[in-house]
């Protein structure tokens, strides 16, 4: 089995698991914080094409819809696919459009969306520059990008040779989800996460630092970074119930979520 067909088997695995944590993020505060944080990035126009790339179970799909964009949410794992499309229809954004599809790969014209948004996503792709390629070809003149993502793979390895898999099951994940805990995946699962990681070249990049020459080198302007993002969306509650565990030791602090924001 290649690295594509292996990170597509290990998050369709862990589909209703995502599912059940964006449906209850869905009620929370992040709901709210996302949003504030996506409105701000929006370009300014009256009809806004969105892709949410990376859609999982349509979390950032159905953010984007109360935004009043015209939303298409993507992922390469079909059952997340299926999770995004009930968990829309138990919300009533009926006009969302999910499909399958490869990040590396995208399925439409050039010039077809006016913003971009993904998270957690860049981490996991085998060839993360021609992710970027085809993002930036299928953004229209003036389009943005907003990509949000940590480096990840790199706080999963560190943690594998610091002899912490056993702990792992406090993934980033939970981590990030407020007062929902993801349920605790098996060390067998783990073990695969940390060999599939281990195997991307991206693992080993410093970023967001990467990311910015990318974009630069790909023609991108405007770009701006935002290394503290967590902070404007987890609660001080959160943030103080972290402090000095394992969680706040591997994820928010050696790999903290980072947004990056460029135009084309």
């Amino acid at each position: 089995m290649d690295i594509q067909e292996r990170i597509n088997r290990y998050w369709s695995m862990r589909a209703d698991e995502f599912s059940d944590a964006q449906l209850a993020e869905l009620k929370e505060y992040k709901r709210m914080n996302w949003t504030e944080q996506i409105k701000r990035a929006l370009p300014d126009k009256k009809r806004i094409r969105a892709l949410d790339l990376g859609t999982g179970a349509g979390f950032f799909s159905i953010i984007l819809h109360d935004l009043n964009c015209e939303v298409v949410g993507i992922d390469y794992s079909q059952e997340m696919i299926n999770h995004a499309i009930m968990n829309s229809e138990k919300l009533n954004c009926n006009d969302i459009w999910f499909l399958r599809m490869d990040a590396q790969a995208l399925e439409f014209p050039d010039e077809s969306f006016d913003f971009i948004f993904t998270r957690n996503v860049t981490w996991t792709l085998p060839d993360p520059e021609k992710a970027y390629l085809e993002m930036i070809r299928v953004l229209a003149p003036g389009g943005r990008l907003m990509n949000c993502d940590a480096n990840y793979g790199a706080a999963f390895l560190e943690a594998d040779r610091a002899g912490e898999a056993g702990e792992l099951e406090e993934s980033v994940h939970a981590a990030l989800s407020g007062r929902y805990e993801h349920p605790a995946q098996s060390l067998e699962m783990l073990r695969e996460r940390n060999d599939i990681a281990s195997q991307l070249g991206i693992s080993s990049l410093i970023r967001p630092q990467w990311d910015v020459d990318i974009l630069i080198s790909l023609g991108m302007k405007s770009i701006t970074v935002d290394t503290n993002i967590n902070r404007k969306i987890i609660s001080d509650e959160e943030r103080k119930r972290a402090e000095g565990s394992l969680k706040e030791k591997l994820w928010m602090n050696t790999s903290p979520l980072f947004m990056v924001l460029a135009e084309k």
